[in-house]
């Protein structure tokens, strides 16, 4: 069996970690920019079903946000620090979800489900 792809790009590496177990706890393969590998060229490394985007990590720009929309992978943008409605702002403003940190576990599982 060949567990998807979900690139996490989170600004902090604690927060990258947790998020990288919730991954596998959905039976989901996380993943991470290498180094100092572009989030470009981490897309098409690891060719995602999820990408996940810290609304306050240095790539994070609404060209960003529509390179991802332009591929197969889902973009989800989220923060643990920013409040949900800011965040909700820019992702419905992309057409794409979000959610703050701390989540549940319902709530994330829906989010990855391609």
């Amino acid at each position: 069996m060949v567990l998807r792809n979900v690139l996490i790009l989170a600004r902090e590496e604690i927060v990258a970690a947790l998020l990288g177990f919730m991954v596998e706890l959905q039976g989901l393969q996380p993943r991470f920019p290498e180094g100092s590998e572009t989030v470009d060229n981490a897309i098409r490394r690891e060719q995602p079903a999820v990408v996940l985007i810290d609304c306050d990590h240095a790539d994070c720009t609404d060209a960003l946000l529509e390179a991802v929309l332009r591929t197969e992978a889902i973009p989800v943008l989220f923060s643990p620090f920013r409040m949900r409605a800011e965040v909700q702002a820019v992702a419905t403003r992309h057409g794409i979800q979000s959610f703050t940190l701390p989540t549940d576990s319902d709530t994330f599982r829906k989010l990855l489900q391609v």
